[in-house]
């Protein structure tokens, strides 16, 4: 009767959980906010507009590009209109001393690195403008295919136009945007925008980004409440700070939208069957430096910063952290070691990190009924299969680390808007008789039965057997912005995706990757000019405009990458600025 009423009770508190309101946003890439930017020396040269095609087999002959540093993003070629100012003025300047009136021309660019300029002149001479009297009685001399410069000006007359090279400073990195594009265009040289042309390692496809996106953005505000409950549960016992995480299956949210569909239901009434792992912040759990931690632990209603401010001393390490601690619990059931196994017999004597004997603090009611029961809900209407049944996706390819970033990432996505595929080890799905209905039928949801074994709860979580690598494919949502310790182990144990609120950013975070930046408030006495500053500037509370932003998310030095989303309140808590700073 015990264990019923604990259960009912932690069903009660899921039940009462109310989504946050808000949108997801995508957490730029440091390769975004911060793209490389590089200038050389290039020459531009006037040509006959008939010679454009021999003028690029000639200059893809004599000076082939380094495919190490495309230039795909400069135009080869350009008229006179869309030709910089400071490149018109010297065109006008150097008209201004020829007397022979040519056909039309344009002007193509010959990129870095800069040959010899009286070789160019010679490569180029055989394609300088016609005059327009001689247009028809004379044309250029095929192109030469050797390194010698042509000698062409021997059977031309005396007044035949000169060839026009200017030097310029062109980008070597294509634009980050439409933006800087059409500056650089207006200064420098005519460059192509093209957003699907940037590679992998510096932006997420942007396809791979829309379909997590729309897959993310239904139940996120669910789950951040979960991240926030959690948070508080762990306060208020009073083993660490008000720091949650929630690890989400998307395979299984994928099953509940099928199922939703054919059964007639609303699948967000069933968010809480795809998390498989809830974790609270513990750093308080265990003594470091000054004794038990219930020897300084305040109240649960007292504020962060009380803590005596932030002193590494008087906290555990990362590894205590929530992120890092609903990782472990995963790790538990992936391992299947026999002393975990022993273990699940008496789960709620199960310690908070299982492989430190000093921390005997058992694991909390919501981590204990998400790890252990929360698996045996059923879906609506299929009584032989539960939702803790094996993925349907495919198993992850192994990762290549330096052809195709993140594979497992990207064929998991496409999983889930293609063909499922069947999994070639399915693991058996718990009998019937494990879950019994709630007296009020109009819910639809189950509660596991007394006596059930929780093995089977722990069937959700994929063993090593089944494929992928610790949380390969799975959703990661926080309350607030994880530490740079924590970031990478979100990288190391290749999650999918992490989702944290705006309003949990931390000055020590390590996935934002750039200052929130909105319109302020305009002061109609002293000025009535619309000004923009950031987020961190506008309001109190907020994060420090000088905090050093990483977006390890997605990172090119970095042999894998996670997408990152940020979640955009409607009505921002205002207790969660008044933390204080610290490791998250």
């Amino acid at each position: 009767m015990a264990t019923s009423s604990r259960r009912t009770a932690m069903w009660n508190v899921i039940q009462a959980i109310e989504p946050l309101d808000g949108n997801v946003v995508p957490v730029r890439t440091i390769q975004e906010t911060r793209p490389p930017e590089g200038f050389e020396d290039a020459y531009v040269a006037e040509v006959n507009t008939r010679s454009a095609s021999k003028v690029t087999k000639t200059l893809d002959i004599e000076l082939p590009r380094d495919s190490a540093r495309p230039l795909n993003h400069l135009r080869r070629f350009c008229k006179y209109e869309m030709l910089p100012d400071h490149v018109k003025s010297a065109v006008d300047e150097f008209r201004k001393k020829q007397t022979i009136a040519t056909l039309p021309t344009l002007f193509c660019i010959l990129g870095p690195p800069l040959p010899d300029a009286e070789y160019m002149r010679a490569l180029l001479d055989p394609y300088t403008p016609v005059p327009r009297a001689r247009s028809r009685s004379l044309s250029p001399t095929a192109s030469h295919h050797s390194k010698e410069p042509p000698a062409s000006e021997t059977s031309r007359p005396e007044k035949w136009p000169e060839l026009f090279l200017f030097k310029i400073r062109v980008p070597i990195y294509p634009p980050s945007n439409a933006e800087v594009a059409e500056l650089w265009s207006k200064t420098m040289w005519p460059v192509t925008f093209n957003p699907a042309a940037a590679p992998s390692t510096v932006v997420p496809p942007p396809q791979v980004l829309s379909r997590a996106q729309k897959s993310i953005e239904p139940r996120a505000g669910y789950y951040l409440a979960l991240a926030r409950e959690i948070a508080k549960e762990s306060k208020q016992i009073g083993r660490g700070r008000g720091v949650g995480a929630v690890i989400v299956d998307p395979d299984i949210e994928s099953r509940i939208d099928n199922n939703a569909w054919e059964e007639g239901y609303n699948s967000r009434e069933r968010w809480m069957q795809a998390v498989i792992a809830v974790a609270g912040d513990c750093r308080f759990a265990r003594s470091e430096g000054r004794g038990p931690y219930r020897d300084y632990h305040l109240p649960p209603d007292a504020p962060a910063t009380a803590y005596y401010g932030y002193k590494v001393d008087k906290e555990g390490g990362p590894d205590l952290h929530a992120l890092m601690r609903a990782i472990e619990l995963v790790a538990r059931v992936r391992r299947g070691d026999p002393d975990h196994q022993v273990s699940m017999s008496n789960r709620y004597c199960m310690p908070v990190v299982f492989s430190d004997p000093q921390l005997a603090e058992r694991l909390s009611p919501l981590e204990e009924y998400f790890l252990y029961e929360a698996g045996n809900h059923a879906i609506p209407g299929d009584s032989t299969s539960s939702i803790s049944s094996t993925p349907t996706s495919s198993l992850s390819p192994r990762k290549r680390k330096l052809d195709e970033p993140n594979p497992e990432v990207t064929s998991s996505l496409d999983a889930q808007v293609g063909t499922e595929q069947p999994s070639s080890t399915p693991l058996p799905a718990p009998p019937p008789s494990t879950a019994t209905a709630l007296p009020d039928s109009t819910s639809s949801q189950l509660l596991p039965a007394d006596g059930v074994e929780s093995s089977l709860a722990s069937l959700r979580i994929r063993t090593r057997a089944q494929g992928g690598y610790l949380c390969t494919d799975l959703d990661v949502y926080l309350s607030h912005e994880p530490c740079i310790c924590c970031s990478m182990g979100i990288l190391l144990s290749r999650f999918r995706a992490v989702i944290f609120p705006r309003a949990g950013r931390m000055e020590s975070g390590g996935l934002a990757s750039e200052p929130i930046v909105r319109p302020s408030p305009v002061q109609k006495e002293t000025n009535t000019d619309t000004q923009t500053a950031p987020d961190d500037q506008a309001s109190d509370g907020a994060e420090n405009p000088e905090r050093p932003y990483y977006g390890l998310h997605w990172r090119k030095e970095l042999n894998w990458r996670a997408l990152g989303f940020e979640f955009v309140e409607d009505e921002t808590d205002d207790n969660l600025s008044n933390e204080g700073t610290f490791h998250a």
